[in-house]
């Protein structure tokens, strides 16, 4: 399987910790989508990492999705509930974080953007969704937390992510999540998928 990726991701992060877990790791093939963009585009063309091309020649073009083709390949730690009520609360905490992973980086790029100061009115309204993201997290951590499913993982990601790029102090307004992470980021899967550039 190749993995088309920009190392940084979160999202990609997410794809690769369930790997780890799934003990898939070893079978994907870790492709930079941005070493030939033409290529890339073809294969998924939103222009989004992670794209992953399956075995059979499938191509699948977002987190959520890789990482439920990758829980349904292999035996283990099942990381998303058959159980249909227990899959739909998954699905829904899954909505919560990308959520406000999607905030944090729209958040970013506008800082970065080269033609002009950023639009506060803009920074504003994905700041609210991010804070009201992490206080939804932070109030309801041991639903987050509790169960060995994808939520932890794509958790983990998120929390380390907003460390590395997030113009306000996390873990100082959400100090309970912030303990949960500083335990949770030295689990194997995450430390075999950190990285910091």
């Amino acid at each position: 399987m190749k993995l088309y990726q920009s190392p940084t991701s979160p999202f990609v992060r997410m794809v690769r910790a369930a790997a780890e877990i799934k003990g898939l790791s070893g079978r994907l093939e870790l492709v930079n989508a941005r070493a030939d963009q033409a290529a890339f585009e073809a294969l998924n063309p939103l222009n989004k990492v992670p794209t992953l091309v399956t075995d059979d020649g499938e191509t699948l073009i977002e987190s959520r999705l890789i990482c439920q083709y990758l829980d349904g390949l292999s035996g283990g730690a099942q990381l998303y509930p058959r159980d249909e009520a227990a899959r739909r609360r998954v699905l829904q905490q899954e909505a919560v974080i990308h959520g406000v992973l999607d905030a944090v980086v729209l958040r970013r790029m506008e800082s970065r953007k080269p033609d002009g100061p950023p639009s506060k009115w803009w920074d504003d309204r994905q700041k609210r969704k991010v804070d009201i993201g992490l206080d939804l997290i932070e109030r309801e951590l041991a639903a987050y937390t509790g169960e060995p499913t994808i939520i932890p993982i794509m958790l983990g990601c998120m929390c380390h992510f907003m460390g590395r790029v997030s113009p306000d102090d996390w873990r100082k307004t959400h100090g309970k999540l912030a303990r949960w992470y500083d335990g949770y980021r030295a689990e194997p899967h995450m430390a075999a998928t950190e990285v910091n550039e």
